[in-house]
């Protein structure tokens, strides 16, 4: 049976760090939509080039106003045919190309002219007549590069910030704090304005997405023998998993994964991690990866 196919191409050095990937998602032509559930991740601009999706509650076209979906802390179901793409937006890239909180469209989404403005609603809905990937990219490259500012205070805490979320060993809200040199209530803000959800949640939030990172590229081994040794035990684990996932993980992993298998294995070609959420602030700065071809085996 013919797979999704994905691409993911890396932004202008200037940008990561800002920006995750340029990526797009094409299902098998010719067949029925394909449906999956997306994982918990930071920000996303998603533009509908062809066909119809569905992600969470919106619907979306061709004729679609590009939409941008804030951090999530749960997953998302997605069902698509024809083409997509997306934007993924770290959390200093947020911080750098909006004006408003992360906690203001965590787990929610709105159009790109309610947060960004409308010139910038018609600048991303252009790419759509574009030939490919590469020139999408070229053109999304100068759209960002066009609205780079000085960075300012807040953008530099998000990626200090986002430093420590990458480090298994800073567990605890505390330590947090601590790393940041913040107290307890300035940390606080810090999280829900540039990540959109408060630091216990993110903290809990970042290992489960390591353990689902190593669960999804080990399903030969049992899950039980892969988590994180920051769990008490597999019901702490069974319990994270129905809070981000909505079920248990014997149930997600018997799911077929229809386009977040091929997402992975294109992203860690290309990125060099499976999950945006894992992705460091700190960028890959080779251009051997600038563009990997379409995950479609």
């Amino acid at each position: 049976m013919p797979k999704t196919a994905v691409a993911f191409s890396l932004p202008d050095p200037a940008l990561r760090g800002m920006i995750s990937a340029y990526y797009v998602v094409e299902p098998p032509p010719g067949e029925p939509a394909v449906s999956d559930l997306l994982h918990p991740e930071w920000a996303n601009i998603r533009v509908a080039l062809s066909g119809a999706w569905t992600l969470g509650d919106l619907n979306s076209d061709a004729e679609s106003e590009p939409a941008i979906y804030g951090p999530t802390s749960r997953a998302v179901p997605i069902r698509g045919e024809g083409a997509g793409l997306g934007i993924g937006l770290l959390p200093k890239g947020w911080a750098t190309f909006t004006d408003v909180a992360a906690s203001t469209l965590a787990d929610r989404v709105a159009p790109v002219s309610e947060v960004m403005g409308a010139d910038a609603a018609r600048a991303l809905a252009a790419v759509r007549t574009c030939a490919n990937l590469g020139e999408r990219a070229a053109r999304l490259d100068a759209f960002f590069l066009g609205r780079l500012t000085g960075a300012g205070t807040q953008v530099a805490a998000a990626e200090q910030a986002h430093a420590m979320l990458m480090r298994p060993e800073i567990a605890t809200v505390e330590a947090f704090a601590e790393a940041l040199g913040l107290n307890l209530r300035q940390a606080h803000r810090l999280c829900l304005r540039v990540f959109g959800f408060p630091p216990k949640l993110l903290l809990r939030r970042q290992r489960f997405l390591r353990t689902l990172a190593i669960l999804r590229q080990n399903l030969d081994q049992p899950w039980a023998t892969l988590i994180d040794p920051r769990y008490y035990d597999q019901s702490h684990l069974v319990r994270d998993f129905h809070r981000f996932m909505g079920m248990s993980p014997t149930r997600y992993l018997a799911l077929p994964r229809e386009m977040l298998e091929q997402a992975a294995i294109a992203r860690t070609a290309s990125v060099g991690q499976p999950l945006q959420g894992l992705q460091p602030p700190l960028p890959p700065m080779s251009d051997s990866s600038k563009s990997a071809p379409l995950a479609n085996a």
